[in-house]
């Protein structure tokens, strides 16, 4: 889809006569879109542990996360497709609503990694993988097209021709020609980014089920393109 904007400036435009105008201008705003289809997607996994102590909640914590990873690889991620997103492990503390000083009763600790998942046929075995080696949390996931900087060419594309058409018709409108590029500006907007935020915390789902993933939906990428165009006037 392409939505386009003109503006004619110069002596043509408004007839005050100068010493030393400039030459006449065309000024045409495009929009251009395109699509794609997201391929692949960021999946969060977290692993989340207690303990009395923060040295035994953090030993825990670090058992079953390399549980987790070993299951996630043998599902057929590279370990360069993962990374820690945080870790962090904090006292945990029992709250009396009569006033009294907080308990201390432990500790917590939480483990959470992205992992990229470069087909999309592969997420639900990944995420049934890591909750069955012992992750308690997925926080989410996100969907993104590898090819995005091709459909951003496209978009660019599609509004830079229609910038240019849409000048040529003025032009021609206005009894002249278009001449030649005198400036050219571009803005990218890649659309909202494919969010799918669901909890699976401690989920208890029989050994069989497949874990069911929400299919992306395409994604819309648009550009804008301010063009500025000479406008040589007809011979008198």
């Amino acid at each position: 889809a392409v939505m386009l904007g003109a503006l004619l400036s110069g002596p043509l435009a408004a007839q005050t006569p100068a010493a030393a105008s400039p030459p006449p201008t065309i000024e045409v705003t495009g929009v251009g879109e395109a699509t794609v289809t997201p391929d692949r997607a960021l999946v969060y996994i977290g692993v989340q542990t207690k303990g009395r102590t923060a040295a035994l909640a953090g030993a825990e914590n670090a058992r079953l996360a390399t549980a987790v990873l070993d299951a996630v690889r043998r599902a057929g991620i590279a370990r360069e497709q993962i990374g820690t997103m945080n870790y962090n492990v904090n006292p945990s503390y029992r709250h009396y609503p009569d006033g009294r000083k907080p308990e201390l009763t432990g500790y917590d600790a939480t483990n959470t990694v992205r992992v990229e998942v470069r087909s999309l046929d592969l997420v639900g075995k990944v995420i049934d993988a890591s909750l069955g080696a012992g992750a308690n949390n997925i926080s989410g996931m996100s969907f993104y097209a590898s090819q995005l900087d091709a459909t951003r060419r496209e978009a660019l594309g599609a509004a830079t021709a229609g910038a240019r058409a849409s000048a040529e018709g003025i032009a021609k409108a206005a009894g002249g020609s278009l001449g030649s590029l005198v400036s050219v500006t571009s803005q990218m907007n890649d659309g909202p980014r494919n969010m799918v935020m669901q909890s699976m915390a401690m989920r208890g789902k029989a050994a069989d089920e497949a874990t069911p993933v929400v299919a992306p939906t395409e994604q819309t990428v648009s550009a804008n393109v301010i063009g500025r165009w000479q406008f040589n006037p007809a011979p008198r």
